[in-house]
Parts: structure tokens; sequence; C-alpha cells
């Protein structure tokens, strides 16, 4: 496992179990309950959640890598409580819920803050990650394994979640961990995974006729590269997996583009073939952007820019500084066609957004969000600044 600076490890921990970042986290939670209170939130992360560890080499920055890390978390969890409920219009009461391939619990964290504890189930291959989501979070765990026919959670679910493992899988694990999984759904269950599309295939590799790339690589070093690299699809091929299951049903899935983290595609299959899934298209993506300059001259001038948009209609309405107590409004407008590229959609080219304010050149915390014409809120910076 490469190493880490210690030191910039310890600062993610400190800004993780910091008062302020806390309430930055709880104003961008949605789903909670109306009694939820912030003392119940746990914000630690692992010191092993690859994840975390991913963004601390690529970034060496502990703001950065943990608002990146949370600015995640709270997508995928907004996006994972808004399926289950268009789901199951009908409510969410009794219903079993499986976070498959769990990692140290970036989902989890926030799951208790709209269903019980008692209806939610975690997996993992990772051991010690099975014993920390039991104990931080209070779920019902069970280990994984790298045979599918191995995994025996002795039970049926409602919901089985499977954030990034589909995206890591070569081809004929990726079609018996469907099989598997689609077997452990109650007869009015639902299955929803995400992928790496192919067109995110770098443009130097030809996608092969089966429709699936496998690449021995990935951001988790501690797992066999040949069962867990990097894996790009085309629908079809999806599709075709499903397919070929018994009783698979293609057609009654729904493909949610971009619907994760606006990169990986979710796709949502039910166990019976005649449940209708058409309440899944007033699924939203949310709001979602990053802080690409940051500079705090020892004038104390603070200047920060970056992008705010979102793939449900656009440039995002807003983006909002906070300092301290203060609040500022930011306008957005500035041209960015490299985001209007990436994310495919020319719509997001006029993206960009400056802020510059002069404070009291003294440690400051900032906080940065964006905010679609819809309400949707998405966390895009936090921490504790100094002028340099």
């Amino acid at each position: 496992m490469s190493q880490i600076n210690p030191d910039l490890v310890a600062a993610a921990d400190m800004l993780c179990l910091d008062p302020n970042f806390r309430e930055t986290v709880w104003r961008h939670l949605a789903w909670k309950r109306s009694d939820g209170d912030i003392s119940e939130l746990r914000t630690r992360i692992h010191r092993e959640d690859q994840m975390l560890r991913h963004s601390l080499r690529h970034w060496d920055d502990a703001n950065r890598s943990v608002s990146q890390y949370y600015s995640v978390a709270l997508q995928q969890y907004h996006a994972a409580r808004q399926i289950l409920a268009l789901a199951h219009p009908n409510g969410t009461e009794d219903l079993a819920f499986l976070d498959f391939a769990c990692g140290w619990g970036r989902l989890l964290r926030f799951l208790a803050h709209s269903l019980p504890t008692s209806q939610v189930w975690a997996s993992e291959i990772q051991p010690e990650a099975v014993r920390f989501v039991q104990e931080e979070y209070g779920v019902s765990s069970v280990e994984s394994a790298f045979d599918p026919d191995q995994f025996q959670p002795g039970r049926e679910f409602d919901f089985i979640w499977v954030a990034s493992l589909f995206s890591h899988l070569p081809d004929i694990l990726f079609h018996r961990w469907l099989a598997r999984l689609r077997d452990l759904l109650t007869p009015d269950g639902v299955l929803c995974f995400s992928v790496i599309d192919s067109r995110l295939l770098p443009p130097e590799i030809v996608m092969p006729e089966t429709g699936i790339h496998f690449m021995n690589s990935s951001e988790i070093e501690e797992l066999d590269a040949q069962s867990y690299g990097l894996s790009f699809v085309t629908e079809d091929y999806v599709r075709s997996a499903i397919g070929t299951m018994p009783g698979g049903v293609p057609k009654s899935t729904v493909r949610l583009r971009q619907a994760l983290a606006n990169e990986q595609d979710l796709y949502v299959m039910p166990k019976d073939s005649g449940r209708d899934l058409s309440g899944l298209q007033q699924f939203r993506r949310g709001a979602w952007g990053w802080v690409d300059d940051i500079d705090f001259a020892v004038s104390g001038t603070l200047h920060l820019a970056g992008w705010a948009a979102t793939l449900d209609e656009g440039p995002a309405e807003g983006v909002e500084v906070r300092i301290g107590r203060e609040s500022f409004e930011v306008s957005i407008g500035q041209t960015r066609d490299d985001v209007a590229k990436v994310l495919g959609d020319p719509r997001l080219a006029p993206s960009g957004w400056t802020f510059e304010h002069i404070l009291a050149p003294q440690r400051v915390f900032v906080e940065v969000s964006a905010r679609s014409q819809n309400g949707d809120q998405a966390l895009l910076y936090a921490g504790w600044l100094t002028p340099a």
C-alpha cells in the first residue's frame, strides 16, 4: 500500500470532526428525519478508507480531499434515497436495504438519518471494513466473498444498492454477481447498480465487440487486480447481461445516465418484470461543481473560482460562499467549455464563477455550495484557510 504523509491524514481527521465541518455537512443533508439531531451525525472517516486515501494522494490537501469525499457521499445518498422512494412510492416502512460493497460506509453514515438501522444491512469483502461499519453506524453486517456463490446473507432484500462495484468487475464476475444479487431480491425488490459507460473510455482505446473493456487497475490496491480493476461497458452489454439471466427483465430496467456523481450511470432492475418504474423519470441528479482556484493572500484578499451546474437544467442558479457566519451570493455565467465537454452537455458552458473578498488576514473557515433552480444543494468545498 502506498504511503501518505501522516500529517495530511491527521489534518483530514481533524477536519472531519471539526464542529464547523459537521454543521456544513448537516446543512447539506437532505432526506433526514424531522426529529433528527446533528449530534447523531457521524463524520469520522476511517484512515484506511480507500476513497479518502485516493483523494489525499491526488490533491495532497486535506480540505480538498475531505470536501471531495463528502461531496460524492452526499450526492450518492441523495440518489439512493430518491430511487428508494420512487421505486417504493407506498413508503419504506419495514423495507430491508442492503448496501452491497459498502466500503468503509460512505453511504451508511447518512442512511441512519432516514431509515431505522434495523432496516439496513451492509456487506463488504474487507473484514475490517465490515467490523467498522457495524460498530460505527449500528447496522447489521455480513462479509462478502470473491465467489458470488459463497455470498450467503441468509435473507432477501427489498432494495439492494451497489455503487462502484460493477464498474470494477471483469466480464464473468459482472454476470455472476448480477445474477446472485438479483436472486437475493424479494419478489417486489429492486437492484440498483452503477457502471462506467463506454462514453468515458479513453479515445485511444477501441471498445471490443463484447461491449466491455476491463483494465487491471483500481484505487483499492489490496484487492486482486484480475478480479477488481476498472470496467467500461455499453448499454447493450448491460441489458444483454440482464436478459441472459433466467427471468431477466432488460426492458423493465431503467437506466439513469450520469446519475452517480455526474459520472457513472445507474441501472435500476426490478425482480418482477411487471414492476412499473416509470416514477424514476422524476429522478434528479442535483447540483454539482468544484472550486478550482483558492488563494488567500497575506493582505487578506480571498480569491475563489470554480464552476457549478446540474445535468437536470444546466448552469446552477447560484453559489453561496460562507465565511464564518457571514454568507455571500455569487452569480454564475462565466464560460467553462471544459465543463461542458467533460460532462457531455453543451448547456453547462456558462457555469463558471469567481469570488473575491477582503478579510482580516487570519485563519477562517470557508464553505462553498452550489444551488440548482430546484433548490438542490451540493457541497463544493469546506475547510480552514490561512493567509499565505
